[in-house]
């Protein structure tokens, strides 16, 4: 594929190590597809660490924008900052202590042509803090059809690995606590556009202890319960009343056993991915008594495996 359309590359960064913003930057700047613009947001005015390793590499490389907040706004209001900066034909979201593989958007943009979506993401390798592979996160559809089935169930196109046309991030991401990307992908759905994964893993996203989602978990589940409701009867959640509904059923006792229950399921699949397959399912075993909330997510996750499984068989 010759690389005539413009990619923007949307990349807001908050308080991230130097190291590891430095490796996602890079990871941008090595694609295989060259035709890009990378355009980053800073949203922590206090620091200047990470605006100056951009700075050193915008200096001999022109196709870096670099976007400075005043204050603090946050992902979404960071991301609508770099999109309307952003001047490309097709939208690429990077995280900035992900890594990409060099063919990512290359072959992003092939297979969204190639299948007339209008949004896709990808798999990914689940990496710790060091740079170690955690596990595959591949249990995802990649049809449009499958998608808009599994995303009644649960958010299964990852954040970071988005790619899509220009007239998707035209919809604008809207102020929705923890789930901004699952608020907006199911207001696509609801407008009409499709979307898939590239069945590949072309991101590797870094699972970090200070991650926002981790330490919010129980909230962004409530959430999503919300978003999803709304979207059953077609239509979008009001933002408005968010902040009143979750602060009606958030419960700050469900919310920490939640938690423990996402250790120990993380836990227990490195365990099983380790070899230690008794300590993993031991711990596995444990999340029903520990969190009935979390036990109905790991069966929505069952359920869209078995939507990626029927479309291996139709």
């Amino acid at each position: 594929m010759t690389d005539s359309q413009l990619v923007s590359v949307l990349m807001p960064c908050y308080r991230e190590s130097a190291k590891d913003f430095t490796e996602a930057l890079a990871s941008i700047l090595k694609q295989t597809y060259h035709r890009i613009e990378v355009v980053v947001v800073f949203d922590n005015p206090d620091d200047n660490t990470l605006y100056d390793i951009a700075q050193n590499y915008s200096s001999h490389d022109s196709r870096i924008c670099l976007v400075r907040n005043e204050r603090n706004l946050g992902l979404a209001a960071s991301l609508e900052r770099a999109f309307k900066v952003s001047r490309g034909q097709y939208i690429c979201r990077m995280d900035s202590d992900d890594i990409s593989e060099a063919q990512r958007i290359e072959r992003q943009l092939s297979y969204l042509e190639e299948h007339e979506l209008d949004l896709v993401g990808s798999y990914l390798n689940a990496i710790d803090e060091d740079g170690s592979q955690l596990y595959l996160v591949d249990s995802i559809p990649s049809s449009s059809e499958g998608v808009r089935r599994s995303l009644m169930i649960r958010n299964c196109v990852p954040h970071p690995s988005w790619f899509g046309r220009r007239s998707v991030f035209e919809m604008g991401y809207r102020s929705v606590p923890l789930a901004e990307d699952y608020d907006l992908l199911l207001r696509a759905e609801l407008e009409g556009f499709t979307i898939g994964n590239v069945p590949e893993p072309l991101i590797r996203y870094r699972m970090t202890v200070n991650s926002i989602s981790r330490s919010n978990l129980y909230k962004q589940f409530v959430v999503s319960q919300c978003l999803r409701s709304a979207f059953k009867e077609g239509r979008s959640l009001d933002v408005d009343k968010i902040d009143t509904i979750v602060a009606e059923r958030f419960d700050r006792r469900r919310a920490e056993n939640y938690l423990k229950a996402n250790a120990l399921f993380n836990n227990g699949l490195r365990n099983i991915h380790s070899g230690n397959r008794a300590k993993g399912i031991s711990q596995l075993l444990q999340i029903p008594f520990c969190s009935k909330s979390y036990l109905m997510n790991v069966i929505n996750m069952a359920r869209v495996v078995t939507i990626k499984t029927l479309e291996k068989t139709s």
